[in-house]
């Protein structure tokens, strides 16, 4: 999860570097352009390991409460490296309803309620959650990276049959213990994998 604050000052050069909807990117497009606004832009990126995430689902906590505490967590980091500016206004890509998002939030210290605004495909709507977007990817393919050379083979993004059979791998060669450590265990590809595995 990554927020970033883009000052206006600085919305050319983001244009120029490339920034834009990171959907319509491929991996590399997006680390070559991540490695050059990374050090313009306060911006923070918060991972959840898949260990925690498994432990949060299991434990009833949904996805939805997830990224909005992780949401607000890096806007509280933005707001404190950008210090003493204070933003115009704070644009978050829509996963919930406003109502909703703020009750996930209700046991936790809550950044901002003024000039909050939520909107769907909001990268295409704002150079600031397009470099949040870009950021965020390019530490996902990092954090990816890691996991493939942790486990010594090579990983497909998503899901599908190939995902089935690599996960059918993992726990083969590690036990299914390790497979929490790589994916989400709530996903129906788990129950696939260890049938695979299994037969």
């Amino acid at each position: 999860m990554t927020a970033c604050y883009v000052s206006r000052e600085h919305f050319d050069l983001l244009k120029q570097l490339g920034v834009k909807d990171s959907k319509a990117m491929k991996d590399p497009e997006i680390c070559r352009i991540a490695k050059k606004i990374i050090p313009i832009v306060p911006h923070s990126t918060l991972v959840c390991p898949n260990e925690k995430y498994n432990e949060l689902i299991a434990g009833g906590m949904n996805q939805g409460k997830m990224k909005a505490i992780l949401h607000n967590h890096a806007l509280l980091n933005v707001l404190k490296r950008m210090a003493p500016e204070k933003p115009e206004a704070v644009l978050i890509d829509q996963f919930a309803e406003k109502n909703t998002y703020y009750r996930y939030l209700a046991n936790e210290p809550i950044v901002l309620r003024e000039n909050v605004y939520f909107a769907t495909k909001a990268e295409g709507l704002h150079l600031a959650v397009a470099a949040a977007s870009i950021i965020a990817r390019y530490k996902f393919v990092q954090v990816f990276s890691e996991m493939e050379q942790e486990l010594g083979m090579s990983l497909t993004k998503g899901a599908g049959a190939k995902v089935d059979q690599e996960a059918a791998a993992i726990i083969r060669q590690h036990g299914l213990e390790t497979l929490g450590r790589y994916t989400k265990q709530h996903f129906a590809n788990t129950e696939k994998a260890l049938h695979i595995a299994n037969n």
